[in-house]
């Protein structure tokens, strides 16, 4: 396992989050939202459920170069992932975007 480095994070000279780094990737654990409300597992989900992730994977195939778009729900991106590092998708990761959900309001 990956010793945890910590690094402070500071805006307008005020600390906001302690930026850590595990197995080579810098994240921020957040304790609580912009409002300062604690997070709800469940909206969490149905938040999940709302967005959708445009993952484009690059592939080869004889001589011709390919761009494979892959429309993903956030629930299931675990589900992606697995299927690209198992190797069910072939090719790389060259961008992933989020698309935000539609609001008809």
């Amino acid at each position: 396992m990956s010793k945890i480095r910590r690094f402070d994070t500071k805006i307008n000279n005020k600390k906001v989050a302690q930026l850590k780094s595990y197995l080579g990737f810098e994240y921020i654990k957040l304790k609580k939202d912009v409002n300062g409300l604690e997070f709800n597992i469940e909206h969490l989900h149905e938040y999940s459920k709302e967005n959708r992730y445009n993952i484009s994977v690059a592939r080869k195939v004889d001589d011709n170069t390919f761009v494979y778009n892959f429309f993903v729900e956030g629930a299931k991106l675990n589900l992606f992932f697995d299927a690209y590092f198992n190797g069910k998708i072939d090719g790389d990761i060259i961008d992933i975007d989020k698309l935000k959900p539609e609001n008809l309001a």
